[in-house]
Protein backbone atom coordinates (compact mmCIF):
# COMPACT_ATOMS: atom_id res chain seq x y z
CA UNK A 1 0.00 0.00 0.00
CA UNK A 2 1.75 3.20 -0.94
CA UNK A 3 1.91 5.61 2.31
CA UNK A 4 -0.97 8.18 2.03
CA UNK A 5 0.36 11.86 3.58
CA UNK A 6 -0.31 15.52 2.50
CA UNK A 7 1.66 17.31 -0.02
CA UNK A 8 2.17 20.39 -1.20
CA UNK A 9 4.22 20.47 -4.43
CA UNK A 10 4.21 18.16 -7.54
CA UNK A 11 7.14 17.95 -9.79
CA UNK A 12 7.55 15.69 -13.44
CA UNK A 13 10.60 14.43 -13.16
CA UNK A 14 12.35 12.29 -16.44
CA UNK A 15 14.49 9.66 -14.40
CA UNK A 16 17.03 7.15 -16.31
CA UNK A 17 17.68 4.00 -14.37
CA UNK A 18 21.03 1.27 -15.37
CA UNK A 19 20.49 -2.21 -14.25
CA UNK A 20 19.11 -5.03 -14.08
CA UNK A 21 14.98 -5.47 -13.65
CA UNK A 22 15.21 -6.47 -10.24
CA UNK A 23 17.07 -2.96 -9.92
CA UNK A 24 14.12 -1.63 -12.09
CA UNK A 25 11.60 -3.50 -9.59
CA UNK A 26 13.25 -2.03 -6.62
CA UNK A 27 12.38 1.78 -7.62
CA UNK A 28 9.45 1.13 -8.92
CA UNK A 29 8.72 -0.07 -4.94
CA UNK A 30 10.54 2.94 -3.86
CA UNK A 31 8.06 5.14 -5.57
CA UNK A 32 4.95 3.08 -4.57
CA UNK A 33 5.78 3.42 -1.17
CA UNK A 34 6.15 6.81 -1.15
CA UNK A 35 2.47 7.37 -3.24
CA UNK A 36 4.33 8.61 -6.26
CA UNK A 37 2.97 7.50 -9.64
CA UNK A 38 4.98 6.04 -12.70
CA UNK A 39 3.02 7.95 -15.67
CA UNK A 40 5.13 6.56 -18.10
CA UNK A 41 8.05 4.06 -18.55
CA UNK A 42 10.01 2.94 -21.73
CA UNK A 43 13.08 0.14 -21.85
CA UNK A 44 12.68 -2.54 -19.92
CA UNK A 45 13.90 -5.65 -21.02
CA UNK A 46 11.88 -9.31 -20.23
CA UNK A 47 15.09 -11.25 -19.16
CA UNK A 48 16.16 -10.76 -15.63
CA UNK A 49 19.82 -11.23 -16.16
CA UNK A 50 20.10 -8.38 -18.59
CA UNK A 51 21.26 -4.76 -17.59
CA UNK A 52 18.79 -1.83 -19.62
CA UNK A 53 18.74 1.79 -18.97
CA UNK A 54 15.27 2.26 -18.45
CA UNK A 55 13.82 5.56 -18.45
CA UNK A 56 10.89 7.09 -16.45
CA UNK A 57 8.65 9.65 -16.17
CA UNK A 58 7.48 10.05 -12.50
CA UNK A 59 5.39 12.61 -10.44
CA UNK A 60 6.91 13.28 -7.23
CA UNK A 61 4.87 14.94 -4.35
CA UNK A 62 6.12 16.29 -1.31
CA UNK A 63 5.55 19.06 1.13
CA UNK A 64 7.11 22.58 1.36
CA UNK A 65 7.82 25.58 0.19
CA UNK A 66 7.97 26.63 -3.83
CA UNK A 67 10.49 28.23 -3.63
CA UNK A 68 14.01 25.97 -4.83
CA UNK A 69 11.15 23.26 -5.18
CA UNK A 70 12.74 21.91 -8.18
CA UNK A 71 16.16 21.40 -6.17
CA UNK A 72 13.99 19.58 -3.18
CA UNK A 73 12.49 17.28 -5.80
CA UNK A 74 15.72 16.48 -7.50
CA UNK A 75 17.09 15.69 -4.21
CA UNK A 76 14.40 13.43 -3.23
CA UNK A 77 14.48 11.66 -6.37
CA UNK A 78 18.51 10.73 -6.05
CA UNK A 79 17.50 10.16 -2.36
CA UNK A 80 15.91 7.19 -3.26
CA UNK A 81 19.24 5.78 -5.49
CA UNK A 82 21.28 5.98 -2.75
CA UNK A 83 19.20 4.29 -0.02
CA UNK A 84 18.37 1.34 -2.48
CA UNK A 85 22.07 1.52 -4.12
CA UNK A 86 20.71 2.21 -7.91
CA UNK A 87 23.02 3.61 -10.79
CA UNK A 88 19.85 6.55 -10.99
CA UNK A 89 20.18 10.24 -13.44
CA UNK A 90 17.54 12.70 -13.48
CA UNK A 91 17.91 13.91 -16.78
CA UNK A 92 14.81 16.83 -16.11
CA UNK A 93 12.58 18.14 -13.58
CA UNK A 94 9.72 20.77 -13.07
CA UNK A 95 7.10 21.22 -10.35
CA UNK A 96 3.80 20.94 -11.72
CA UNK A 97 1.23 24.37 -10.69
CA UNK A 98 -2.27 22.99 -11.06
CA UNK A 99 -3.84 25.94 -9.41
CA UNK A 100 -7.83 26.58 -9.26
CA UNK A 101 -9.34 30.30 -9.63
CA UNK A 102 -10.75 31.97 -7.35
CA UNK A 103 -13.82 32.71 -9.43
CA UNK A 104 -17.07 34.59 -8.11
CA UNK A 105 -19.89 33.17 -5.86
CA UNK A 106 -23.63 33.94 -6.58
CA UNK A 107 -27.08 32.87 -4.72
CA UNK A 108 -29.84 31.87 -6.67
CA UNK A 109 -33.14 33.80 -5.56
CA UNK A 110 -36.82 33.57 -6.83
CA UNK A 111 -37.64 37.30 -8.46
CA UNK A 112 -40.59 38.75 -7.22
CA UNK A 113 -43.45 39.01 -9.85
CA UNK A 114 -45.87 42.29 -10.78
CA UNK A 115 -48.66 41.83 -12.41
CA UNK A 116 -49.27 43.83 -15.22
CA UNK A 117 -51.68 46.32 -14.57
CA UNK A 118 -50.33 47.11 -10.86
CA UNK A 119 -50.53 50.49 -8.82
CA UNK A 120 -47.71 52.51 -8.14
CA UNK A 121 -47.79 51.53 -4.61
CA UNK A 122 -47.81 47.87 -5.82
CA UNK A 123 -44.96 49.08 -8.20
CA UNK A 124 -42.99 50.13 -5.59
CA UNK A 125 -43.47 47.51 -2.88
CA UNK A 126 -42.13 45.22 -6.08
CA UNK A 127 -39.11 46.73 -6.31
CA UNK A 128 -38.55 47.14 -2.78
CA UNK A 129 -38.60 43.12 -2.80
CA UNK A 130 -36.58 42.86 -5.89
CA UNK A 131 -33.74 45.36 -3.60
CA UNK A 132 -34.08 43.01 -0.70
CA UNK A 133 -33.67 39.82 -2.44
CA UNK A 134 -30.89 40.98 -4.70
CA UNK A 135 -28.88 42.82 -1.51
CA UNK A 136 -30.72 41.18 1.16
CA UNK A 137 -31.38 37.40 0.13
CA UNK A 138 -34.72 37.78 1.99
CA UNK A 139 -35.90 35.01 -1.39
CA UNK A 140 -32.57 32.74 -1.71
CA UNK A 141 -33.35 29.23 -2.77
CA UNK A 142 -30.16 27.90 -1.22
CA UNK A 143 -28.38 27.30 -3.95
CA UNK A 144 -24.45 28.48 -4.14
CA UNK A 145 -23.34 29.23 -7.79
CA UNK A 146 -19.57 29.57 -9.11
CA UNK A 147 -19.51 31.40 -12.04
CA UNK A 148 -17.35 33.84 -14.36
CA UNK A 149 -20.06 36.22 -15.85
CA UNK A 150 -23.28 37.26 -14.44
CA UNK A 151 -25.13 35.20 -17.56
CA UNK A 152 -23.27 32.17 -16.67
CA UNK A 153 -24.54 32.90 -13.06
CA UNK A 154 -28.10 33.47 -14.35
CA UNK A 155 -28.42 30.22 -16.54
CA UNK A 156 -26.57 28.01 -13.63
CA UNK A 157 -29.75 29.26 -11.28
CA UNK A 158 -32.32 28.10 -13.82
CA UNK A 159 -30.59 24.72 -14.35
CA UNK A 160 -33.12 21.66 -12.63
CA UNK A 161 -30.41 19.80 -10.97
CA UNK A 162 -31.33 15.89 -9.89
CA UNK A 163 -33.67 15.65 -6.71
CA UNK A 164 -34.31 19.64 -6.56
CA UNK A 165 -37.23 22.01 -7.61
CA UNK A 166 -36.92 23.33 -11.23
CA UNK A 167 -36.68 27.31 -10.59
CA UNK A 168 -37.33 28.67 -14.02
CA UNK A 169 -37.54 32.40 -12.66
CA UNK A 170 -34.52 32.05 -10.25
CA UNK A 171 -32.18 34.66 -10.83
CA UNK A 172 -28.50 35.00 -9.50
CA UNK A 173 -26.37 37.92 -7.46
CA UNK A 174 -23.73 38.26 -5.61
CA UNK A 175 -22.86 38.47 -2.10
CA UNK A 176 -21.37 41.89 -1.88
CA UNK A 177 -20.45 43.74 -3.99
CA UNK A 178 -20.44 43.71 -8.01
CA UNK A 179 -19.70 40.91 -10.64
CA UNK A 180 -16.65 40.86 -12.51
CA UNK A 181 -16.22 42.19 -16.05
CA UNK A 182 -14.54 39.71 -18.37
CA UNK A 183 -11.57 41.20 -18.84
CA UNK A 184 -11.24 41.69 -15.02
CA UNK A 185 -8.20 38.98 -14.06
CA UNK A 186 -9.22 36.56 -11.37
CA UNK A 187 -7.00 35.50 -9.09
CA UNK A 188 -5.92 31.46 -7.95
CA UNK A 189 -6.82 30.33 -4.52
CA UNK A 190 -3.02 29.79 -3.54
CA UNK A 191 -1.99 33.58 -4.44
CA UNK A 192 -5.58 34.18 -2.04
CA UNK A 193 -3.88 32.67 0.64
CA UNK A 194 -0.62 33.86 0.11
CA UNK A 195 -1.54 37.47 0.15
CA UNK A 196 -3.84 36.81 3.18
CA UNK A 197 -0.52 35.77 4.74
CA UNK A 198 0.97 39.22 3.12
CA UNK A 199 -1.20 40.88 4.81
CA UNK A 200 -0.76 38.96 8.39
CA UNK A 201 3.05 39.82 8.25
CA UNK A 202 2.33 43.38 7.78
CA UNK A 203 -0.13 43.82 10.17
CA UNK A 204 2.37 42.37 12.83
CA UNK A 205 4.90 44.67 11.38
CA UNK A 206 3.01 47.36 11.35
CA UNK A 207 1.98 46.89 15.12
CA UNK A 208 5.53 46.29 15.65
CA UNK A 209 6.15 49.53 14.73
CA UNK A 210 3.77 51.77 16.56
CA UNK A 211 5.25 50.06 19.79
CA UNK A 212 8.85 50.35 19.07
CA UNK A 213 8.21 54.17 18.49
CA UNK A 214 5.61 54.70 21.74
CA UNK A 215 8.43 52.88 23.81
CA UNK A 216 10.58 54.71 22.02
CA UNK A 217 8.94 58.13 23.22
CA UNK A 218 8.13 56.90 26.59
CA UNK A 219 11.86 55.83 27.97
CA UNK A 220 13.65 58.51 25.74
CA UNK A 221 16.49 57.22 24.18
CA UNK A 222 17.62 59.09 21.20
CA UNK A 223 19.86 55.78 20.37
CA UNK A 224 16.71 53.85 19.62
CA UNK A 225 15.53 55.30 17.24
CA UNK A 226 18.30 53.39 15.20
CA UNK A 227 16.00 50.42 14.90
CA UNK A 228 13.02 52.17 15.01
CA UNK A 229 14.43 53.71 11.53
CA UNK A 230 15.63 49.97 10.43
CA UNK A 231 12.02 48.95 11.29
CA UNK A 232 10.33 51.23 9.48
CA UNK A 233 12.40 50.67 6.25
CA UNK A 234 11.56 46.75 6.88
CA UNK A 235 7.65 47.70 7.20
CA UNK A 236 7.95 49.83 3.57
CA UNK A 237 9.51 47.10 2.09
CA UNK A 238 7.23 44.55 3.86
CA UNK A 239 3.91 47.10 2.08
CA UNK A 240 5.55 47.36 -1.51
CA UNK A 241 5.94 43.77 -1.53
CA UNK A 242 2.16 43.16 -1.01
CA UNK A 243 1.00 45.37 -3.03
CA UNK A 244 3.08 45.01 -6.41
CA UNK A 245 1.62 43.94 -9.00
CA UNK A 246 1.85 39.71 -9.87
CA UNK A 247 4.40 38.09 -12.95
CA UNK A 248 0.99 37.70 -14.93
CA UNK A 249 0.90 41.14 -15.66
CA UNK A 250 -2.75 41.98 -13.84
CA UNK A 251 -3.79 44.21 -11.23
CA UNK A 252 -2.66 44.42 -8.21
CA UNK A 253 -2.75 41.89 -5.34
CA UNK A 254 -3.45 44.67 -2.58
CA UNK A 255 -4.16 48.34 -3.86
CA UNK A 256 -1.49 50.45 -2.62
CA UNK A 257 -4.06 52.32 -0.24
CA UNK A 258 -5.39 49.82 1.48
CA UNK A 259 -1.67 48.48 2.16
CA UNK A 260 -1.09 51.59 3.95
CA UNK A 261 -4.42 52.10 5.79
CA UNK A 262 -3.78 48.70 7.38
CA UNK A 263 0.34 49.64 7.73
CA UNK A 264 -1.60 52.98 9.73
CA UNK A 265 -4.14 50.73 11.84
CA UNK A 266 -1.58 48.35 12.90
CA UNK A 267 0.58 50.77 13.93
CA UNK A 268 -1.84 52.70 16.04
CA UNK A 269 -3.05 49.84 17.52
CA UNK A 270 0.61 49.20 18.58
CA UNK A 271 1.18 52.94 19.90
CA UNK A 272 -1.94 52.53 21.89
CA UNK A 273 -0.74 49.24 23.78
CA UNK A 274 2.22 50.63 24.34
CA UNK A 275 1.14 53.85 26.23
CA UNK A 276 -1.66 51.62 28.15
CA UNK A 277 0.63 48.35 29.85
CA UNK A 278 1.93 49.80 32.96
CA UNK A 279 5.45 49.43 32.50
CA UNK A 280 6.93 51.53 29.60
CA UNK A 281 9.75 50.57 27.72
CA UNK A 282 8.09 46.58 27.43
CA UNK A 283 5.96 46.34 24.61
CA UNK A 284 8.11 45.80 21.58
CA UNK A 285 10.24 43.44 23.51
CA UNK A 286 7.15 41.62 24.05
CA UNK A 287 5.99 41.69 20.88
CA UNK A 288 9.13 40.32 19.63
CA UNK A 289 9.01 37.58 21.93
CA UNK A 290 5.75 36.41 21.21
CA UNK A 291 6.94 36.91 18.00
CA UNK A 292 10.00 34.54 18.13
CA UNK A 293 8.19 32.20 20.14
CA UNK A 294 5.38 31.45 17.22
CA UNK A 295 8.56 31.17 14.98
CA UNK A 296 10.34 28.54 17.16
CA UNK A 297 6.82 26.80 17.22
CA UNK A 298 6.02 27.00 13.37
CA UNK A 299 9.09 25.49 12.46
CA UNK A 300 8.88 22.50 14.87
CA UNK A 301 5.89 22.44 13.32
CA UNK A 302 7.33 21.85 9.39
CA UNK A 303 9.94 19.83 11.12
CA UNK A 304 7.21 16.80 12.01
CA UNK A 305 5.31 17.86 8.85
CA UNK A 306 8.35 16.85 6.71
CA UNK A 307 8.97 14.08 8.63
CA UNK A 308 7.29 12.20 11.43
CA UNK A 309 6.51 11.98 15.39
CA UNK A 310 8.84 8.55 15.29
CA UNK A 311 11.53 10.62 13.64
CA UNK A 312 10.72 14.07 15.28
CA UNK A 313 11.28 12.36 19.06
CA UNK A 314 15.01 12.07 19.41
CA UNK A 315 15.29 15.93 18.18
CA UNK A 316 12.73 16.43 20.91
CA UNK A 317 13.37 14.21 23.83
CA UNK A 318 16.96 15.93 24.77
CA UNK A 319 14.92 19.13 24.61
CA UNK A 320 12.24 18.35 26.88
CA UNK A 321 14.55 16.40 29.52
CA UNK A 322 16.29 19.97 30.52
CA UNK A 323 12.57 21.52 30.17
CA UNK A 324 11.69 18.79 32.66
CA UNK A 325 14.80 19.60 34.64
CA UNK A 326 13.54 23.26 34.93
CA UNK A 327 9.83 22.46 36.41
CA UNK A 328 11.05 20.72 38.91
CA UNK A 329 9.99 22.27 42.10
CA UNK A 330 12.96 24.01 43.72
CA UNK A 331 15.04 24.62 40.96
CA UNK A 332 14.15 27.81 40.16
CA UNK A 333 15.78 29.10 43.27
CA UNK A 334 19.08 28.18 41.60
CA UNK A 335 18.82 32.07 39.87
CA UNK A 336 18.31 33.61 43.26
CA UNK A 337 21.29 31.56 44.81
CA UNK A 338 23.05 33.59 41.48
CA UNK A 339 21.76 36.74 42.43
CA UNK A 340 22.65 36.72 46.23
CA UNK A 341 25.77 35.38 45.60
CA UNK A 342 26.45 38.94 44.27
CA UNK A 343 25.81 40.10 48.25
CA UNK A 344 27.80 37.78 49.86
CA UNK A 345 24.37 36.40 51.18
CA UNK A 346 23.38 32.39 51.14
CA UNK A 347 20.54 31.53 49.52
CA UNK A 348 19.28 30.48 53.21
CA UNK A 349 19.30 33.28 54.68
CA UNK A 350 16.53 35.13 52.33
CA UNK A 351 12.88 33.36 51.91
CA UNK A 352 11.92 33.69 48.77
CA UNK A 353 7.75 33.46 48.18
CA UNK A 354 6.44 30.50 46.56
CA UNK A 355 4.43 32.60 43.51
CA UNK A 356 8.32 34.11 42.59
CA UNK A 357 9.79 30.63 43.17
CA UNK A 358 7.53 29.11 40.48
CA UNK A 359 8.45 32.63 38.22
CA UNK A 360 12.37 31.78 38.90
CA UNK A 361 11.40 28.07 37.96
CA UNK A 362 9.36 29.19 34.62
CA UNK A 363 12.22 31.43 33.93
CA UNK A 364 14.79 28.98 33.71
CA UNK A 365 13.04 26.63 32.09
CA UNK A 366 12.35 29.99 29.10
CA UNK A 367 16.19 29.70 29.24
CA UNK A 368 16.45 25.67 29.15
CA UNK A 369 13.66 25.77 26.02
CA UNK A 370 15.81 27.81 24.02
CA UNK A 371 17.38 24.85 22.55
CA UNK A 372 13.99 24.17 20.44
CA UNK A 373 15.75 26.91 18.43
CA UNK A 374 17.81 23.81 16.37
CA UNK A 375 14.72 21.57 15.77
CA UNK A 376 12.84 24.60 14.48
CA UNK A 377 15.45 26.01 12.63
CA UNK A 378 16.04 22.01 10.94
CA UNK A 379 12.71 22.47 10.38
CA UNK A 380 12.73 25.51 8.44
CA UNK A 381 15.96 24.30 6.40
CA UNK A 382 13.62 21.13 5.22
CA UNK A 383 10.22 22.88 4.48
CA UNK A 384 12.58 25.38 2.22
CA UNK A 385 14.27 21.67 0.44
CA UNK A 386 17.74 23.09 2.15
CA UNK A 387 18.18 19.96 4.20
CA UNK A 388 16.46 17.05 1.89
CA UNK A 389 19.36 14.44 2.12
CA UNK A 390 20.75 13.60 5.79
CA UNK A 391 24.72 14.22 5.63
CA UNK A 392 27.26 14.20 8.75
CA UNK A 393 28.30 17.61 8.13
CA UNK A 394 24.54 19.09 8.48
CA UNK A 395 24.05 16.91 11.32
CA UNK A 396 27.30 17.44 13.30
CA UNK A 397 26.10 21.41 12.11
CA UNK A 398 22.91 20.80 14.01
CA UNK A 399 24.12 18.94 16.93
CA UNK A 400 26.96 21.66 17.31
CA UNK A 401 24.38 24.24 17.33
CA UNK A 402 22.12 22.55 20.03
CA UNK A 403 24.77 22.30 22.63
CA UNK A 404 25.83 26.13 21.98
CA UNK A 405 22.16 26.69 22.31
CA UNK A 406 21.52 24.99 25.97
CA UNK A 407 24.99 26.34 26.93
CA UNK A 408 23.90 29.75 26.31
CA UNK A 409 20.25 28.73 27.57
CA UNK A 410 21.77 27.58 30.65
CA UNK A 411 24.37 29.48 31.57
CA UNK A 412 24.89 32.87 29.81
CA UNK A 413 21.02 33.90 29.77
CA UNK A 414 19.81 32.20 32.94
CA UNK A 415 22.81 31.22 35.79
CA UNK A 416 25.15 34.25 35.01
CA UNK A 417 22.47 36.46 33.91
CA UNK A 418 21.40 36.02 37.24
CA UNK A 419 24.87 36.83 38.61
CA UNK A 420 25.17 39.61 36.72
CA UNK A 421 21.72 40.95 37.45
CA UNK A 422 23.19 40.70 40.85
CA UNK A 423 26.34 42.47 40.64
CA UNK A 424 24.78 45.33 38.88
CA UNK A 425 22.36 45.86 41.97
CA UNK A 426 25.55 45.69 44.37
CA UNK A 427 27.27 48.30 42.24
CA UNK A 428 23.51 50.41 42.49
CA UNK A 429 23.64 50.23 45.85
CA UNK A 430 27.27 50.51 46.71
CA UNK A 431 26.65 54.02 44.92
CA UNK A 432 23.27 54.70 46.88
CA UNK A 433 20.86 54.19 44.93
CA UNK A 434 17.92 51.28 45.52
CA UNK A 435 18.06 47.91 42.97
CA UNK A 436 14.80 47.32 41.56
CA UNK A 437 15.25 43.71 42.78
CA UNK A 438 14.80 40.38 41.28
CA UNK A 439 11.67 37.73 41.63
CA UNK A 440 11.30 38.19 45.21
CA UNK A 441 14.31 40.00 46.54
CA UNK A 442 12.77 43.58 46.79
CA UNK A 443 15.89 45.00 48.32
CA UNK A 444 15.03 48.25 50.40
CA UNK A 445 16.86 50.76 52.60
CA UNK A 446 16.47 50.51 56.64
CA UNK A 447 17.51 52.67 59.38
CA UNK A 448 17.58 49.91 62.04
CA UNK A 449 16.71 50.86 65.76
CA UNK A 450 17.92 48.75 68.40
CA UNK A 451 15.64 47.23 70.57
CA UNK A 452 16.78 47.85 74.02
CA UNK A 453 20.82 48.26 73.94
CA UNK A 454 22.98 48.53 71.24
CA UNK A 455 24.95 46.06 72.62
CA UNK A 456 22.61 43.38 73.17
CA UNK A 457 21.98 42.93 69.79
CA UNK A 458 23.03 39.68 68.68
CA UNK A 459 25.13 40.49 65.25
CA UNK A 460 26.51 37.39 62.94
CA UNK A 461 28.59 39.42 60.20
CA UNK A 462 29.69 43.10 61.08
CA UNK A 463 29.12 45.91 63.55
CA UNK A 464 25.58 47.38 63.60
CA UNK A 465 25.84 51.39 63.65
CA UNK A 466 22.19 52.45 64.14
CA UNK A 467 23.11 55.78 62.52
CA UNK A 468 23.62 54.21 59.25
CA UNK A 469 20.94 53.13 56.20
CA UNK A 470 21.23 49.36 55.49
CA UNK A 471 20.04 47.78 52.36
CA UNK A 472 17.42 45.27 53.42
CA UNK A 473 17.62 42.20 51.36
CA UNK A 474 14.87 39.99 52.97
CA UNK A 475 14.41 37.49 55.99
CA UNK A 476 14.12 33.90 57.11
CA UNK A 477 13.27 31.98 59.90
CA UNK A 478 13.02 35.50 62.25
CA UNK A 479 16.42 37.09 61.11
CA UNK A 480 16.94 40.02 58.61
CA UNK A 481 19.69 40.48 56.40
CA UNK A 482 20.94 43.73 56.25
CA UNK A 483 23.20 44.56 53.74
CA UNK A 484 26.19 47.31 54.45
CA UNK A 485 26.91 49.15 51.49
CA UNK A 486 30.23 50.55 52.96
CA UNK A 487 31.54 47.55 53.70
CA UNK A 488 30.18 45.52 50.52
CA UNK A 489 29.36 43.01 52.79
CA UNK A 490 25.94 41.51 54.57
CA UNK A 491 25.14 41.06 58.17
CA UNK A 492 22.32 38.80 59.92
CA UNK A 493 20.33 40.23 63.06
CA UNK A 494 17.60 38.82 64.69
CA UNK A 495 14.09 40.93 64.00
CA UNK A 496 13.13 40.32 67.39
CA UNK A 497 16.32 42.96 68.51
CA UNK A 498 15.31 45.51 65.44
CA UNK A 499 12.53 48.27 64.75
CA UNK A 500 13.40 48.62 61.27
CA UNK A 501 12.22 51.78 59.49
CA UNK A 502 11.93 52.73 55.73
CA UNK A 503 14.82 55.05 54.20
CA UNK A 504 14.85 56.97 51.43
CA UNK A 505 18.34 56.29 49.81
CA UNK A 506 21.83 55.17 51.75
CA UNK A 507 22.69 58.54 52.71
CA UNK A 508 19.40 59.02 55.01
CA UNK A 509 20.67 60.28 58.58
CA UNK A 510 19.73 57.64 60.65
CA UNK A 511 19.62 57.52 64.54
CA UNK A 512 18.17 60.26 66.89
CA UNK A 513 16.11 61.70 64.18
CA UNK A 514 14.56 58.61 63.31
CA UNK A 515 11.19 58.41 64.40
Amino acid sequence: MPRVSGFDRRATALVEVHGLRGEHELFEEALAARGWPVLDRQGRDPQPLVERRVRYLIEARFPGSRLNAVSGARQRIELIAEECGLDLQVQAVECVERDPRDLPHWFAYEAPRVPAGAGPAERARGRLARWAAENLGTRDTGRLITARTPQAARWLAARPLPGTRARSEAAARRPSGAAPTPARRVGGRRESSRTMGRLIVVALLGLLLGARQADVLLVRDRWSWTSTVLLAVLVGSAEAVLSRAPGDGGSRAVPRGVAAGLVLCSAGLGAYLAWTVPDPGITAPVLVALAAGAAVANGVRLLVRQWSWQRVAPWLLPALIPLAFGLLPGVGTTLHMMYLDAFGVDLEDVEIPRAYQLMAMLKLAACLSLWFLAPALLGYMKHFHLHVKDRVFGNLVVLALSVLLVVTGLLEIGLLGAGRAGARDATAAAAGRTPPGYYGIDPEWVCPAPVGALAEVPVDGGVLDPKRAYLKLGDSGGVVVLWDARERAGMKVPLEKLRLVPADSARTACGADTP
